[in-house]
């Protein structure tokens, strides 16, 4: 009798490779800088309200909603630019651990103004 290798269930951590963590991650420092603490949150606010008056965006809280979602998407566009470039320097045709940790990190300092806020505010 032979014997047959059978590859062994993993847990769900032990499945999430380096690109899914960092992935996650990213997109978790990008919807906390989307939060109403976030130092942006009101300039932002402003412009959405000029543009979005006679919508049916302006009720007040989708236009909340609105308003974090805004931030956060902005900045995964912003911090994916250095780790765009980076991918682009090097020729590669897909993301790798090191261009999705370089997004990390430029997520990471474009958020960092939002934790610290949000830890001062804790504070009191």
């Amino acid at each position: 009798m032979t014997r047959v290798n059978r590859p062994r269930s993993f847990g769900f951590l032990q499945r999430l490779g380096k690109r899914e963590l960092a992935l996650l991650a990213t997109i978790a420092l990008a919807l906390v800088n989307g939060l109403d603490v976030s130092p942006a949150f009101d300039s932002v606010s402003f412009w959405l309200y000029t543009f979005a008056r006679g919508s049916p965006l302006f009720h007040g809280e989708v236009f909340y909603y609105l308003t974090s979602l805004a931030i956060s998407a902005m900045t995964l566009l912003i911090a994916g630019i250095p780790a765009a470039l980076y991918e682009r320097a090097r020729g590669l045709a897909q993301s790798t651990p090191g261009s999705l940790t370089i997004w990390l990190l430029t997520t990471l300092l474009l958020t960092l103004p939002t934790i610290l806020k949000a830890l001062a505010v804790g504070e009191d």
